[in-house]
């Protein structure tokens, strides 16, 4: 093709402002499905004009013949330089497609053309740019940071989010909710159009994909990108919806993620088989055991198959025990190790009960950090856990949290305590007593009691000088050793 082929194919939209058309020259365009440079070129050298389309005026025709005729004197365009090869035109059809659904100009499209031609294609550094345009900044920065997708980022909470862009918690989990089936949406159309174009040594057909630290080491080395293997693992499925199947939970993140053939799936429930490897090993486990690993299976069978098939779905098992779980195989037995893991659920007790009185999360967090070498991720994951454990319970309206068999505790607001020691007293009480007697429940001081009474709608408390507080339900004496008591 010559120069021609450092021409870039730019799209109508672009062309108006390059050019300076105008927009019934654009539209005129799109109507007649020449929305490509090429297109429009290969048209004019065919045709010599534009007068014959629909709807195409005078000066029109004018301005699409001078521009067709600019690039081809400046490309030294030939005619049947435009007939393009197969995998040209394939490309030529990705870079319109990125244009119009993602925005994404052609001159940043021109930049995989090599490579698309030459069957290495960085198809995830291509993802990249895909997710570059589809996302906005708040939206970037909360995939990056709350999915667990990017190698190297720390993982925040909702709130920590929520803190910088000004918005609610639960703001940021409205919009965290919808950015995986955004990015899952955009990945899903390239499925099964552009596989030979890219070679990542990972073949779909076979029975198991295994998608670990090594695949994502291996392709963010040789496309500079930080990508994680949950990332990895969710992209190959959803490019491979059509063979490939993924039984584990998008919200948690593990050391290895396995992608079946879904024909497997018929068969086998490799959701309640890993959920139930997963109960098993997660526990404190106190005497070595093991029992006949084929019979375990059959407890996860969904229907009968062959035996060749079954040789599959039982090396594939063993996959995931081993390389997962870590667990160890003795002839035809599955073996359990006693091991010396404390749950979660038994530090954060400890914890507690150590204490001998109510903690809020981020002291829990702090001695856990200490204590348990399975800290949670983040806070939010931590109240979730504190919240499944029997007899831990939250008291107040702030993240604190208390031994239900504690009878040395409060369980209501600290309005509630303040208000249930006010109606056993005759006289109104100073504000120094109720923060003694309130820190028998809670750590608090008088400022923050103070501001809890005064922030009362139902406005069950009245004030009087000097420091002193009663309700407002009661009628009170007269003089104490102040003098005569009033209010301010």
């Amino acid at each position: 093709m010559g120069d021609s082929a450092r021409l870039i194919n730019y799209h109508i939209e672009e062309l108006k402002d390059l050019e300076n058309l105008t927009e019934r020259t654009k539209n005129v365009s799109i109507e007649n499905e020449l929305d490509t440079l090429y297109k429009l070129v290969h048209y004019y050298q065919i045709n010599g004009n534009f007068l014959s389309l629909k709807n195409c005026g005078l000066k029109t025709n004018v301005q699409l013949n001078e521009m067709a005729e600019k690039y081809i004197e400046k490309y030294s365009i030939k005619k049947g330089d435009l007939d393009l090869p197969y995998d040209q035109n394939k490309f030529e059809t990705l870079r319109n497609y990125c244009f119009t659904k993602f925005n994404i100009p052609s001159v940043e499209m021109e930049l995989f053309k090599a490579s698309f031609l030459a069957h290495s294609f960085p198809f995830f550094k291509f993802i990249g740019l895909i997710i570059k345009h589809l996302l906005s900044e708040r939206e970037k920065y909360i995939f990056e940071r709350n999915f667990g997708f990017i190698t190297g980022t720390k993982k925040l909470t909702l709130q920590a989010i929520g803190d910088k862009y000004g918005i609610t918690r639960e703001r940021v989990r409205q919009i965290a909710q919808k950015i995986p089936d955004r990015v899952e949406n955009a990945l899903a159309s390239f499925a099964g159009e552009y596989e030979e174009y890219f070679n990542y040594n990972i073949r779909p057909r076979k029975e198991l994909l295994l998608i670990d630290q090594r695949t994502a080491e291996y392709i963010n080395k040789g496309e500079e990108l930080n990508f994680s293997p949950k990332f990895y693992a969710f992209a190959f499925a959803t490019i491979n919806s059509k063979t490939l199947y993924t039984f584990q939970n998008i919200e948690e993140i593990y050391q290895n993620y396995f992608l079946v053939h879904i024909r497997n799936a018929e068969y086998f429930n490799f959701e309640a088989y890993f959920s139930d490897l997963a109960e098993k090993t997660n526990v404190r486990i106190e005497k070595r055991y093991e029992f006949n690993f084929d019979s375990y299976l059959k407890e996860f069978k969904l229907a009968d198959c062959k035996a060749d098939q079954y040789h599959k779905i039982k090396f594939i098992c063993r996959k995931i025990a081993v390389l997962e779980f870590k667990v160890l195989f003795e002839g035809s037995n599955i073996v359990f190790e006693r091991n010396t893991m404390v749950r979660l659920s038994e530090y954060i007790m400890d914890i507690l009960v150590t204490a001998n009185r109510p903690l809020r999360l981020v002291e829990i967090a702090r001695d856990l950090r200490v204590k348990s070498p399975k800290m949670p991720p983040n806070l939010e994951s931590l109240r979730s856990t504190i919240l499944s454990i029997p007899g831990v319970i939250a008291i107040g309206k702030t993240s604190t949290y208390a031994l239900d068999s504690w009878t040395h505790i409060r369980k209501g607001t600290i309005k509630d305590i303040v208000r249930e020691y006010l109606e056993s007293m005759n006289e109104p009480v100073h504000i120094s007593e109720l923060t003694k007697y309130v820190n028998k429940f809670r750590k608090t001081t008088d400022k923050n009691i103070y501001s809890n009474m005064k922030l009362d709608r139902d406005e069950m408390f009245v004030f009087f000088k000097k420091g002193y507080v009663g309700l407002s339900k009661k009628t009170y004496g007269h003089q104490d050793k102040n003098g005569q008591l009033s209010l301010l």
